[in-house]
């Protein structure tokens, strides 16, 4: 690993090991760590029984709310996780399986010594192979040509662009004579995104990418556009969906 431990904030993807009292121990995927996870950070309100949340072998996404790397102690919190966000740690586990799969397939025996090579440079097998189908050279220092042929035309084959998408519903209306051509304009001055008419007043704004970062970042910004373009004409609703 290029990094040994998590950093606060960050989503990881752990499997629950034991439950004793009131905690929750689980081992971080990615990291090979242990974290705990207190009751009041497994979900809101009171908990009766936490087995109704958690189980052993269960895997489950959390966020990271501290890391004390001199006595490798990791508090992590599952409540603090929106659906949104567990499908996207989900989406990443279910990646880097499929990644780790293609090597398997390819590299047999040779798979363990070679995936300890690759991850003192990358952080997971899925980042090393998306930067290997940027520039295929780059897989010569792991494996040998033949293999590499192997492993890139099973690239092909296997591994498709993901695309994330973010959602929002708007609903837009304005007491103006020439509203009609005020929405419109406002509508068409949002850039990176499909805007679809739902029936008056509902408009629906759909922001794509490969990257949820970045598409979640389009739907914003399009949003602030429109909601400035509308500011003085009349009233806009937002309905953001997962």
């Amino acid at each position: 690993m290029t990094n040994e431990f998590p950093e606060e904030g960050e989503f990881v993807l752990c499997t629950v090991t034991r439950i004793m009292g009131t905690t929750v121990f689980v081992n971080i995927d990615n990291y090979k760590r242990e974290g705990v996870i207190a009751t009041s950070e497994v979900a809101p309100g009171r908990i009766r029984n936490i087995r109704d949340y958690v189980t052993i072998n269960k895997k489950i996404a959390c966020k990271v709310l501290r890391v004390n790397k001199e006595r490798s102690n990791i508090d992590l919190s599952l409540r603090r996780v929106s659906q949104k966000e567990t499908r996207e740690v989900l989406e990443e586990y279910k990646k880097e399986k499929a990644s780790m799969l293609i090597l398997k397939i390819v590299l047999k025996e040779k798979t363990l010594p070679i995936l300890a090579k690759i991850k003192e440079k990358y952080p997971s097998v899925t980042e090393f192979l998306s930067e290997v189908q940027k520039n295929h050279l780059l897989i010569d220092e792991f494996v040998s040509k033949e293999d590499a042929e192997k492993i890139l035309e099973l690239l092909k084959e296997r591994i498709k662009e993901k695309k994330y998408i973010h959602k929002a519903i708007l609903a837009i209306s304005t007491t103006e004579s020439n509203g009609i051509s005020v929405i419109k304009d406002a509508l068409l001055a949002a850039k990176n995104v499909k805007i679809s008419y739902l029936g008056a007043p509902h408009y629906s704004v759909i922001a794509e990418s490969s990257d949820p970062k970045d598409s979640e970042k389009k739907l914003k910004e399009a949003i602030a556009v429109i909601t400035e373009k509308m500011k003085h004409h009349g009233k806009i609703e937002v309905r953001e969906e997962d």
